[in-house]
């Protein structure tokens, strides 16, 4: 077993980590205790934290016990998660974290604060609560993970800008009422690829995925939520769409014509535009 360390009084003496800077500190003497200054894993409570590190491939963990820090069994086993520096994200304040998630979730009982890597190498911060409610996601700042209204223009230019990321080639967009927005990466010879979808209250989950028929890629700026919006726009105008109208619009080149196209269906009807919103059938 790993010598243990003391933390720093303030977290220690009263284990009340929800005070401003104790969650901090105590963090920080386990990733001090841990002798590392990246984690895979960090979670905190209000009486206790625990951070999860990588030592020779091995995931090893770090947590307050009995009364010191001290290295524990842990049952995470390391598959290439991103690693992160806690110093990146806001822990100063957990009683506030623990606050507002409370007021999202309509629950503040057991309530658990984590950052992780919970999909394909992207890291979250969420609260989450026992018995579960709802995880609450929080940016790296502290700052509530907006929740998108995929009946506005905001909505759709957010979840794409956010679902887009660095990616400069895709498949396939997809936007939705109900399906927020989704695009997937290139697709490789044998048809597989990665899907990155944004909804309302998460981050971008990807998956991995496969297509029998590998769609040809292009650049994902030629998938306009602007225009997606003005097409639900003229509908509205025309007495054919309204803000509770299911509908969803694939973009892709499924028709193998070189140049993308507009794949609606609002309500019960369907339709294909071009890149422009200009019906093509209907």
């Amino acid at each position: 077993m790993a010598p243990t360390a003391s933390p720093s009084a303030s977290p220690a003496a009263l284990l009340d980590l929800t005070r401003p800077g104790a969650a901090r500190d105590l963090v920080d003497d386990l990733m001090d205790a841990a002798g590392a200054s990246r984690a895979i894993l960090v979670t905190v409570t209000a009486t206790d934290a625990a951070v999860t590190v990588l030592a020779d491939g091995t995931a090893e963990q770090w947590a307050w016990r009995a009364g010191q820090i001290q290295q524990v069994p842990t049952d995470v086993t390391y598959v290439a998660q991103r690693t992160f520096d806690p110093d990146d994200y806001a822990l100063d304040d957990l009683g506030a974290l623990f606050r507002t998630a409370g007021s999202v979730a309509g629950s503040a009982s057991g309530q658990s604060l984590q950052i992780v890597d919970y999909a394909a190498g992207q890291v979250a911060m969420s609260v989450s609560t026992v018995p579960e409610s709802r995880a609450v996601f929080f940016l790296p700042d502290g700052t509530l993970l907006p929740t998108l209204d995929f009946t506005s223009l905001w909505g759709l230019e957010q979840g794409y800008a956010d679902a887009v990321g660095g990616l400069r080639s895709t498949s396939s967009v997809g936007f939705g009422s109900a399906l927020g927005v989704q695009v997937d990466t290139p697709h490789t010879a044998s048809g597989s690829y990665e899907r990155r979808h944004r909804t309302a209250r998460t981050p971008v989950i990807v998956t991995p995925r496969s297509e029998a028929v590998p769609l040809a890629s292009f650049d994902p700026a030629l998938a306009d939520p602007a225009v997606v919006w003005g097409v639900l726009e003229e509908l509205n105008d025309d007495g054919a769409f309204s803000l509770d109208t299911p509908w969803t619009c694939i973009v892709d080149d499924r028709a193998d014509r070189g140049t993308p196209r507009m794949y609606f269906d609002v309500g019960e009807r369907s339709f294909v535009t071009n890149l422009q919103g200009r019906i093509l059938t209907r």
